[in-house]
């Protein structure tokens, strides 16, 4: 298949983490987290085709996790583990639970998209699907503006917001909710990798009930929450964020002393469930 993904090197060093985007996002929304990493790990990032202003022309081709396969390949070694963000987070669940070792030894989901089994798939769940999509791609742009979201003239702002809306469309919100869907079918039973979820109590797309449910359902899952992280946490306090990961992945007995960073204190209002 016709592969438009890029590889970028962000850092050098082993191990070896892979970072992976969510939905009309791009790999530089990773690099204020890359920073905070310890400087001894290597850092790659792919930018994949369901970025930020694609066409949604990649659904004809293959799915997100043949895609994330195919980005795996280009790297030319193998990674240690995968940090990834929202829908690409469901792209790393479904190799993992198809046994794909490509894709390292330990994983980071962060906010995936998850639907529990119990959860029938009505119209009333398609409605709610299209509301919370259309505030999360509001709320996608405001994070990426950052500090230039509060000094930007409202009208204006609010024009952003409802083209960046628009430009997305119906392909996006069908791309989502086919993998929210999904969520509930796939053997999470067969995830070997030891697994953080991280969930905060701000983001509308996972909640934290939800979230102790999917992780009851991979066998070494820990669950990493916290009350004032929203959906785009790995961009607006991405300092936290990578705290949190440190602790997980450098705790880890698989993936060998090298992965043990150098940690901060432990976040007073973070919550683990294992």
């Amino acid at each position: 298949m016709n592969c438009p993904i890029d590889v970028h090197v962000l850092r050098h060093g082993a191990p070896r983490v892979l970072l992976v985007h969510g939905l009309e996002d791009g790999w530089a929304s990773w690099r204020e987290l890359a920073g905070q990493l310890p400087s001894g790990w290597g850092v790659a990032a792919l930018d994949l085709p369901w970025r930020a202003g694609n066409d949604y022309r990649w659904r004809q081709s293959a799915t997100p996790s043949q895609w994330l396969r195919a980005g795996l390949d280009l790297l030319g070694e193998p990674v240690d583990a995968v940090v990834a963000h929202s829908f690409g987070a469901n792209a790393a669940l479904g190799l993992m639970a198809a046994g794909d070792r490509a894709i390292g030894a330990a994983a980071a989901l962060i906010c995936p998209l998850y639907r529990p089994p119990t959860a029938e798939v009505t119209w009333r769940m398609l409605d709610r699907s299209h509301h919370t999509f259309v505030e999360n791609i509001r709320e996608g742009v405001r994070a990426r503006l950052g500090p230039r979201a509060a000094r930007t003239d409202v009208e204006v702002l609010d024009g952003m917001l409802a083209k960046a809306v628009d430009r997305v469309g119906p392909l996006g919100l069908l791309a989502t909710f086919d993998q929210f869907v999904a969520s509930a079918d796939l053997p999470l039973h067969a995830v070997e990798q030891p697994t953080m979820i991280l969930a905060g109590g701000a983001d509308p797309v996972l909640s934290t009930a939800t979230a102790e449910r999917l992780a009851e359902r991979i066998p070494r899952a820990t669950l990493r929450t916290h009350q004032d992280f929203d959906h785009y946490c790995h961009i607006r306090q991405p300092a936290r964020v990578a705290e949190l990961l440190g602790g997980f992945l450098g705790t880890l007995p698989v993936l060998g002393p090298a992965f043990k960073p150098v940690l901060k204190p432990v976040l007073k209002n973070a919550r683990a469930q294992e």
